[in-house]
């Protein structure tokens, strides 16, 4: 395929930086330093992680293939098919968790689900994910077929042997049936439902599972955090933020220590935020912040409904990152939205710090946000007639951004990014 470029150019561009941009820029090349060695980490960090995902005929993903590291920036212009790829993602958590009826119906039936096709005849929708643990790999997926009147079936259903010092067996089903169960046990299984969960309390079974249900996925909505929050389940944290009062109270209640961590990274980001707590008026909750001292030397408190957009959508993105225990996978998108950019330099900070207990992806369209990555860490996507193609950063511009001759931002703004030849 021929290579591609995202981003329009820009005649009036200066190659040379103002003077006062310079600090700015060594800033975020120092920070896109920062971000390589965090995803150099992510192969002896402890846990599971998910290298890889191929996806088939899922909305606008006809057929792409994703490498995923420990912190995963997907780049592209609106209605690229980036919130596709992380709803992927979404899917097979939420079909694992709640049941593969109840993800279908959510996303407004199969019909809607699958990529739609001009003969009439119905595309099966194809997940893969490779997953590594400490010391073992395997692939687990599944292919739903579509039938009529909006219906489906699970048509096959797959997990591979878990290689390693200790080989762990896989198992397959097609059509409703076994065709290699699992060692020692084998239920029913049902043509329309997914399998894993039924072997969830066995290895390394549990393993899987448990990683593919406690993926996060978050586009936090200050408005949801200004308003009182009724008594809720603390964790894990909601897509939205409408139990944040909630889990932040149990944070300090639990897991003091993690609550101290997250007021760190606030304090860190914001410069004059010190604190937290949680308070109880009737049947619900509301949470406020302290703020530096004043020069009575009285630290004044603020009501959320008092913060800035910014400051909540900030504040929400780090509890989303300091839950604990860790999600096993944080998906943001675009958290770039209602920050500063020199705040959002600070945030970057905390991400990359977090990405050494969770992997991280992080959907974006945002020049200052790209300034700090490494171009390793990007994926380039954009839609060419209604089909989304997804890679790296063409071979020449990650040199240019290697060699510090230029940002990923700069790129953007200036010639716009160029998607690798063959993805």
């Amino acid at each position: 395929m021929a290579r591609s470029t995202w981003g329009e150019a820009c005649p009036n561009h200066k190659r040379a930086l103002r003077p006062e941009m310079e600090a700015f820029a060594q800033r975020a090349f120092d920070l896109r330093k920062a971000s390589d060695r965090a995803n150099t980490c992510c192969a002896g960090r402890e846990g599971i992680v998910i290298t890889d995902i191929t996806v088939k005929n899922y909305r606008s993903l006809a057929d792409v293939t994703v490498e995923f590291d420990a912190l995963t920036i997907v780049a592209g212009p609106n209605g690229a098919g980036k919130s596709n790829l992380v709803d992927v993602l979404r899917f097979v958590r939420d079909a694992l968790q709640y049941g593969l009826d109840a993800a279908i119906v959510n996303r407004y039936k199969m019909s809607a689900l699958r990529r739609w096709s001009a003969k009439g005849r119905p595309f099966d929708v194809e997940i893969q994910l490779t997953i590594h643990t400490e010391d073992r790999r395997g692939t687990y997926g599944f292919v739903l077929g579509s039938e009529r009147r909006g219906e489906y079936r699970v048509k096959r259903e797959f997990l591979t042997p878990m290689l390693g010092p200790e080989t762990f067996a896989g198992f397959e089903t097609r059509d409703g049936h076994w065709v290699n169960p699992p060692s020692g046990i084998a239920p029913a299984v049902q043509p329309a439902a997914l399998t894993l969960p039924l072997l969830a309390a066995l290895e390394p079974y549990k393993a899987i599972y448990d990683q593919l249900t406690g993926m996060g996925f978050y586009n936090i909505l200050p408005s949801q955090l200004r308003e009182p929050q009724k008594f809720s389940n603390p964790y894990p944290l909601d897509e939205n933020g409408s139990n944040f009062a909630t889990m932040l109270r149990a944070l300090k209640q639990d897991t003091p220590g993690a609550a101290v961590e997250l007021e760190r990274a606030v304090q860190s980001v914001t410069g004059d935020i010190e604190g937290y707590d949680v308070r109880p008026v009737g049947s619900y909750l509301t949470a406020r912040l302290r703020h530096s001292a004043t020069n009575e030397n009285i630290a004044p408190w603020f009501e959320l409904w008092q913060e800035s957009d910014g400051t909540l959508r900030m504040l929400g993105i780090l509890a989303a990152l300091h839950q604990h225990p860790p999600r096993t996978l944080v998906a943001l998108e675009e958290p770039e939205l209602a920050i500063h950019p020199g705040a959002l330099a600070l945030l970057w900070e905390e991400i990359v710090l977090a990405s050494q207990r969770t992997q991280i992806v992080i959907t974006t369209h945002s020049p200052d946000l790209l300034d700090m990555c490494s171009a390793r860490q990007l994926r380039i996507m954009e839609k060419v007639e209604g089909v989304s193609f997804i890679g790296y950063v063409s071979e020449e511009q990650t040199r240019m951004i290697q060699k510090r001759l230029v940002a990923p931002g700069q790129l953007l703004r200036a010639q716009g990014l160029e998607r690798a030849q063959g993805n």
